[in-house]
């Protein structure tokens, strides 16, 4: 039995320094190898055509800083009956009246108002006359701080005939405002502040604000 347990206490030595004597010492790292060739590059990508410079515009002319206007448009539906007083008389008559408003109007400006009739301006106050029924058509206007009110009336005859107090169509008016220096300068060139055309001339080109609805 005891050499039964030496013989394999003999092989199992032998097979332990075996193994441990198969394996080698760990060689030397090896040279790196060369590298690879380089890629080829990308094409490049196409320049951008420069954009073309757009048309200068022309310049604007000059307005009147003293000076400034709007387009406003009266329609039927906006005039009422309304009481006007007399001039240095305590009566009243009845006029359509129709209120235009902005902050552009203050009472310490001069304010003009001209109505609209196709390519004319016509400077108010204004009468008119009919010739197919001789009657006579009336806007007139007065101003205070933030409105201008309109006033219209038109009659057929001066007594006992039909009487309007709306216009039949919508109107459109321009209301300019005008600094008092500006009025000054006109009383002193002699021109009449009821002739809107001499009076725009003269005052030169405004500034234009949006229509008013």
């Amino acid at each position: 039995m005891n050499k039964i347990v030496r013989l394999f206490s003999v092989l199992a030595l032998a097979s332990t320094v075996a193994f441990v004597g198969c394996k080698g010492d760990t060689g030397d790292q090896g040279p790196i190898g060369p590298a690879g060739p380089t890629g080829q590059n990308g094409v490049d990508g196409q320049n951008g055509t420069d954009g073309t410079d757009g048309v200068d515009g022309v310049d604007g002319v000059d307005g009147n800083a003293n000076v400034k206007s709007f387009m406003a448009t009266v329609a039927v539906a906006d005039w009422a009956n309304v009481e006007r007083s007399g001039i240095g008389t305590s009566t009243t008559s009845t006029w359509g009246g129709a209120a235009v408003s902005s902050d552009l109007i203050t009472a310490d400006k001069a304010v003009f108002v001209a109505l609209i009739s196709g390519e004319e301006k016509i400077s108010l106050p204004v009468s008119l006359s009919k010739e197919i029924d001789g009657s006579v058509e009336s806007l007139l206007f007065s101003y205070k701080t933030g409105q201008v009110s309109l006033y219209y009336k038109s009659q057929s005859q001066l007594f006992g005939g039909s009487t309007s107090y709306a216009p039949e169509m919508d109107i459109q008016v321009k209301v300019t405002v005008v600094e008092e220096v500006e009025v000054a300068a006109l009383k002193a060139a002699g021109i009449s502040l009821d002739d809107y055309d001499a009076v725009m001339n003269y005052l030169g080109r405004s500034v234009q604000l949006p229509t008013q609805q």
